[in-house]
């Protein structure tokens, strides 16, 4: 008999066990659930034989219906003792080709390996959209994936995906269940049974999981394995702070690539012949792509696209602030630099959204505070808490004191949603505070601040 049909024995035997208990009884689903601490729903699995309780579960069951407690743990136990056929997982993503830089980054993540046979391991990775998170993520995971030989699991949590909702934990834990063991035919719905089976066939396996995309930290925490020698790498758009405090993660915030790292890039992607035919071209195509790695990407795409394409061509296209983020688009809409920064705008609190796109009429990427109040016509402390959140999605840093930065392709996408969103009144409400809040500052100045 496989092991599979000596647990489905055991778990369904168990399961006639306590459905006899609960009928000599008297006690009904609600009562069984006031004195057990667990949910109707959950009760009825246990009694239909559609889920396994946890033992503290049987123990609680047997006690309220004046059971054979040893009885029961000792059924328990040789369910246990025969689980569903393990598979190794294996899947992670490909890795990105003419991976470039990041030389520090991949040193502190490389420190966590050592550590991961003691405890959980865990890296949150974030930064702005475009700015090759999941690329050094996977990257990564594939420099050390013999590191961890019970496998790899990996799921795309979808937090700023432009179409799909972000995928609910316990749609990730149940992919994560069937990839461990396919003989699962029953699997819990609530998040709660789902992370506990989930931790529980992993036990003392050493796994790499790979979390890409997360909104949020009560996303990820489900997801987290309980037992030591794993390690969890998280990437995210925003700062999972809580991840931080409370789970002992690592926090790498991944900024745009320096200027020699940028060429390097364009060098690997677009090959190193048709960069080397314009070298007076480098420096002005890497900066007008903001360093950003999708965007690099997306330009070498075009030039071997297009062979009779130069990079002159591109940066006039890109120098216009009004056609950049037109050139820096693909047959794939999924990957343009527009749609990308889309899912971190679409993302955002009605007022922080508000707030992004008046930043847009600012005429430089830089700006301070009270310039921030003056175009949101807000109070500064509702305007600085807006700022803070735009700050902890990646859609601004801060630059000192009360001073802030767009990246210049996310200045010129504000700007298109201003123009697209705010009414003709709007805009014009926002630049005449800006223009006065600058003549208060500086009489004589008719500039920005």
């Amino acid at each position: 008999m496989s092991p599979a049909a000596v647990y489905g024995l055991h778990a369904r035997r168990l399961a006639a066990e306590l459905r006899f208990l609960k009928a000599t009884s008297g006690l009904g689903l609600v009562q069984l659930a006031a004195h057990t601490h667990c949910s109707k729903s959950s009760l009825e699995r246990y009694f239909n034989g559609k889920l396994l309780p946890p033992r503290q579960a049987v123990e609680a069951i047997s006690k309220a219906c004046n059971g054979d407690t040893a009885h029961l743990v000792a059924l328990w136990e040789l369910a246990v003792a025969n689980p569903p056929a393990w598979q190794r997982p294996a899947q992670l993503p490909h890795d990105v080709a003419g991976f470039t830089g990041r030389s520090s980054e991949l040193d502190r993540l490389t420190a966590l390996v050592p550590n991961a046979g003691n405890a959980i391991a865990i890296a949150v990775i974030d930064g702005i959209a475009g700015v090759g998170k999941s690329a050094l993520a996977v990257h990564f995971a594939h420099r050390v994936a013999d590191r961890f030989p019970d496998g790899q699991l990996h799921v795309d949590l979808r937090g700023f995906d432009a179409e799909q909702m972000p995928m609910p934990p316990a749609e990730a834990l149940a992919r994560f269940l069937r990839a461990l063991a396919p003989d699962l035919r029953h699997l819990p719905t609530e998040v709660g049974e789902l992370a506990a089976l989930f931790r529980s066939l992993i036990g003392d396996r050493r796994m790499l999981i790979l979390l890409d995309n997360a909104a949020t930290t009560d996303q990820v925490r489900a997801l987290l394995p309980g037992n030591a020698g794993c390690l969890v790498l998280v990437t995210s758009r925003h700062r999972l702070g809580g991840l931080v405090a409370r789970d002992g993660a690592h926090h790498i915030a991944l900024s745009t690539l320096t200027a020699a790292e940028s060429a390097d890039l364009l060098a690997a992607a677009a090959g190193v012949e048709r960069i080397a035919a314009e070298p007076q071209a480098i420096a002005g195509m890497t900066r007008l792509c903001g360093y950003l790695p999708l965007a690099l990407r997306i330009v070498a795409e075009h030039l071997i696209v297009h062979p009779s394409l130069t990079m002159t061509d591109l940066i006039g296209d890109l120098a216009s602030e009004h056609r950049r983020l037109d050139t820096l688009a693909t047959g794939d809409d999924s990957t343009a630099v527009r749609t990308v920064f889309s899912g971190s705008y679409r993302a955002l609190p009605a007022s922080a959204a508000r707030a992004f796109r008046l930043l847009g009429l600012h005429d430089s990427p830089d700006i301070n505070a009270s310039a921030a109040v003056a175009l949101t016509g807000d109070t500064p402390v509702r305007t600085r808490e807006v700022l803070e959140a735009l700050a902890t999605a990646h859609l601004i840093e801060h630059q000192g004191p009360d001073r802030y930065r767009l990246h210049d392709l996310l200045h010129a996408y504000a700007a298109e949603r201003a123009a697209a969103e705010e009414t003709a009144q709007s805009l014009a409400d926002a630049r005449r505070r800006l223009l006065c809040a600058c003549r208060e500052f500086d009489p004589c100045s008719s500039g920005g601040v």
